[in-house]
């Protein structure tokens, strides 16, 4: 079938709310049907309304819900979409990515009476714009865009589809409860992996007849001239022929990186000049540089927090490592797999469905250091597989997770929703 698009529209007007200065910074449901399935390489044609479409997301701190709603905002307007966010709390640099991708930036009051009068302003705001489809992302978001969806609602506008992201297993029995008794209001779903829908239908209420699995997708092309490895290698002042792990990611308790630097330590006594290169910002910082010199291994992990040249940090590398204890889905292993490098990642969640274990690279349980540092020596001693897999992983990126086939699946999904409510 063919695709809508939305016309472009004039510039969003600013709430009044002022902002926040930037800063640096988961058998209850039942099986009612099977989740739509996003299709494919299909070609996005311009949509024939003036829509108007809303992202609200809890905060534009690095993380991969915000790199992925990024990379909505900067292709969409390519298919005549003029799209806005909003956000519910704290931001970074990243704020100004958006803006320079034509989509402002909304929102942002999160502290005393100025954060209560956030969600009245934003009902004001959607329903003095005629917001017609608003996006949620996160748990904050979720809740408060579907309630306060619910009462700007005028003529069955905005539809309101909820995302769920990951597989929240550390949130708290109130979340759960709140994702479940707001639920109802969503009016779709999307899910970024099969797992990832699995685990909200049982334990946040996501209805599976109204949800579609769209996998994330990054463009493949700016990950086709791969970076200087060497030369990033000699700033870091890493030998050439040294064997270096890496992993991209925030410094939380979902990512593993204790887990990994356990493997390190393993790792290290059969390979003295391993590093360990740990790209990522988060709360964890100090516990986990304190636990690499607990471990004997803190010269050979390098902390390089929050990096905005993730190609030049992947092509330093031997290896990619996800020691993630949960996730959604990762565009950290997208992105590794794009620059060809093999992975090695926790079989969890969107882990299975982006790693083909033993072709594009290698699957381990999560928490399991001894596991990890074993298949972390197995590409270490077998250059020819390690090199085999990172190809083949690139093939499968561009082949089943592209940024075009990500647009497709979410402007056909907006196009099906608006024509519905119409």
């Amino acid at each position: 079938m063919t695709i809508a698009t939305i016309t472009k529209m004039k510039p969003w007007p600013r709430p009044g709310i002022p902002e926040q200065t930037p800063a640096g910074g988961e058998a209850a449901a039942g099986r009612e049907s099977s989740p739509n399935r996003a299709s494919a390489n299909r070609r996005v044609e311009p949509m024939q309304s003036t829509e108007r479409i809303l992202f609200l997301i809890d905060n534009l701190r690095p993380g991969g819900a915000q790199k992925a709603l990024l990379a909505i905002c900067r292709a969409l307007p390519e298919h005549g979409v003029t799209p806005a966010v909003w956000r519910l709390g704290g931001t970074s640099e990243i704020e100004k990515d958006f803006e320079r991708a034509g989509a402002p930036v909304l929102g942002g009051c999160r502290c005393g009476l100025r954060g209560l009068a956030q969600p009245l302003a934003l009902m004001r705001y959607i329903r003095r714009e005629k917001v017609a489809l608003m996006q949620t992302l996160l748990f904050h978001s979720d809740v408060t865009g579907r309630i306060v969806g619910r009462l700007a609602r005028r003529h069955g506008r905005p539809v309101i589809v909820s995302s769920a992201r990951a597989t929240n297993l550390r949130n708290r029995w109130w979340q759960f409860a709140l994702q479940r008794a707001t639920a109802p209001l969503s009016d779709a779903f999307t899910a970024v992996s099969v797992r990832t829908l699995d685990f909200a239908a049982r334990r946040e209420g996501l209805r599976r007849d109204r949800a579609t699995v769209i996998p994330n997708g990054i463009d493949v092309s700016e990950w086709e001239t791969p970076g200087d490895g060497t030369a990033f290698r000699a700033e870091l002042g890493i030998a050439e022929d040294a064997f270096v792990v890496g992993t991209l990611g925030r410094l939380h308790e979902q990512k593993g990186h204790a887990h990994l630097l356990e493997a390190a330590a393993i790792v290290a006594r059969r390979l003295p000049d391993a590093v360990f290169l740990i790209a990522g910002y988060g709360p964890l910082r100090e516990k986990l540089e304190a636990q690499s010199r607990a471990l004997g291994v803190a010269s050979r992990a390098r902390f390089l927090g929050y990096r905005s040249d993730a190609a030049r940090v992947l092509a330093a590398l031997d290896v990619f490592v996800l020691p993630s204890l949960w996730e959604g889905m990762s565009n950290a292993v997208l992105e590794a797999m794009a620059a060809g490098k093999p992975v090695i990642a926790t079989a969890v969640d969107g882990n299975v469905e982006q790693v083909s274990d033993g072709d594009t690279g290698l699957l381990v349980p999560p928490a399991d250091a001894g596991a990890l540092a074993n298949a972390i020596l197995r590409l270490a001693d077998d250059h020819v597989l390690a090199a085999s897999m990172g190809r083949r992983g690139r093939e499968r990126v561009a082949r089943e997770f592209s940024l075009e086939r990500m647009i497709a699946a979410h402007v056909e999904l907006y196009e099906r929703l608006l024509r519905r409510s119409r």
